[in-house]
């Protein structure tokens, strides 16, 4: 390992201001949580099904939106990288590097957009505003919409599409989260040769947006509403029938498998130095380390370095590796084998219990291997300000892999769950208030409960015969 003291120097926050900010900030989540689910089971009979937001999805949510305030100003990560001859001798390969320059680089969302902006890359700032603010932005109305026409008549319907449409939007606020670890473990990689260093980390900006990402993420799937499936998806189910689905399910698991394994080994993001000024130029070839400004990373690897950062007492590391791990890799996989049992069952199972197409459902919400995805394509574009300095950042071949093993998951979950749906029509995802229920009995009664649009049933359900 380098020696922290020859490190390049790097602006934003010192690494235990971090540390610490970021233990506390994490721990404020935890306890809201806490504090919600304690005053739910006060209040339990009182505000049961009553009520689409139990109390502890309300303070997550405004926790996770006080966060999201200084995730937008705070500084996201700083990197530098220069190459020591000596100690009068120091040649910057960053921006604005030179001979005896070697300023850090600091970008905080906001500066990102705006330097986006200006070096004319109009389509990478729109995306990350799309991200970045609108979606949250969005996810405020819809809540506010869906809460506001609840209990009004004949706008029931429009109330479950608001809160639904959150569920399925909130994950995208955070996809360039996820290529921002890449890219730091991409400059910590260059750090292996005695006369080129490098650092780079995460700072404070990233602690509160991801913890944003995730709160509000969290908290979405725990406001009460129905979800069904519509369209194509139910006349594939009614064709697939029973027993069809796992003819079809097992094979698209088996090539999702393959595809996994190896996107997550192969090269996700690159990140290349060497294109800069002739003078920087010669004096990295008469060291013989143009080749060294090459550097490459999978998934596997970057969780693998998080892991050894985290056990050196780092706090966004551990943030990093968890979104990593166990949200984009971990509810991914999870996902895919509950779809599995759950075609299993629905052809061989005598009983058929709705817990496994819930907790399928679950992990479906929280996986984000294609918000990962999303973020490595957007940040590429985004960087593209920097390849006047000599900075460039490109993808790998491990996340055309990945993303078509993404592609798999989505057709597999979208079959398997109407092919359920249409087996089991009882059977209903989600969590339903009293009036979700009161307009499903009213469909039944005139006869609507036989159209695949109709929202039917309880979650209160726990078996149902085939």
């Amino acid at each position: 390992m380098a020696d922290a003291r020859q490190s390049p120097p790097l602006q934003g926050n010192p690494l235990d201001v971090i540390n610490r900010t970021g233990l506390f900030l994490i721990l404020g989540v935890l306890l809201c949580i806490l504090l919600g689910v304690l005053v739910d089971r006060l209040l339990s009979v009182k505000m049961k099904r009553q009520t689409r937001e139990p109390v502890w999805v309300k303070l997550l949510l405004l926790v996770s939106y006080v966060y999201l305030i200084p995730g937008l100003f705070l500084v996201l990560f700083s990197f530098n990288a220069l190459i020591d001859l000596g100690p009068n001798s120091k040649i910057g390969l960053g921006p604005n590097g030179g001979m005896g320059k070697f300023p850090g680089t600091t970008e905080s969302m906001l500066g990102v957009i705006s330097m986006t902006y200006r070096t004319g890359s109009v389509w990478g700032a729109a995306i990350v505003v799309l991200y970045a603010m609108a979606i949250p932005a969005l996810k405020l109305i819809l809540l506010f919409l869906g809460n506001f026409t609840q209990h009004r008549e004949d706008w029931q319907k429009f109330s479950r599409r608001c809160i639904q449409c959150v569920q399925h939007i909130s994950k995208w606020a955070c996809p360039d989260m996820f290529a921002y670890i890449l890219l730091m473990h991409l400059v910590q990689s260059l750090d292996t040769d005695k006369s080129l260093r490098a650092a780079g980390h995460l700072d404070l900006g990233f602690t509160c947006f991801s913890l944003f990402c995730v709160g509000s993420t969290i908290a979405s799937l725990g406001i009460r509403v129905p979800d069904r499936e519509h369209g194509c998806w139910q006349k594939a189910g009614r064709f697939l029938g029973r027993k069809g689905l796992l003819c079809v399910v097992a094979p698209l698991t088996i090539a999702f498998s393959v595809l996994f394994v190896f996107g997550m080994g192969e090269t996700a993001m690159a990140l290349d130095l060497s294109h800069m000024d002739p003078a920087r130029k010669a004096v990295l070839d008469s060291l013989g380390l143009s080749d060294s400004l090459n550097a490459r990373v999978s998934f596997w690897e970057c969780m693998v370095g998080l892991l050894h950062h985290v056990r050196q007492g780092e706090v966004n590391s551990l943030l990093g590796l968890i979104m990593m791990g166990v949200f984009m890799m971990g509810f991914t996989v999870l996902d895919m084998a509950l779809l599995l049992v759950s075609a299993f069952l629905l052809k061989f199972g005598k009983t058929f219990s709705h817990r496994w197409m819930h907790v399928a459902w679950v992990a479906k919400k929280l996986s984000m291997l294609d918000v990962a995805i999303m973020g490595v394509f957007v940040v590429t574009l985004v960087l593209v300000m920097y390849k006047d300095d000599g900075v460039q950042v490109t993808t790998g071949r491990g996340l055309y892999l990945l993303l078509a093993a993404e592609v798999i998951h989505y057709i597999t979950y979208y079959l398997v769950k109407g092919t359920v749906e249409c087996v089991v029509p009882e059977l209903c995802l989600g969590n339903p208030v009293n009036e979700d229920e009161d307009e499903a009995e009213k469909e039944l009664g005139s006869g609507g409960g036989a159209e695949g649009d109709s929202e039917l049933g309880s979650s209160d359900t726990i078996i149902t015969r085939l």
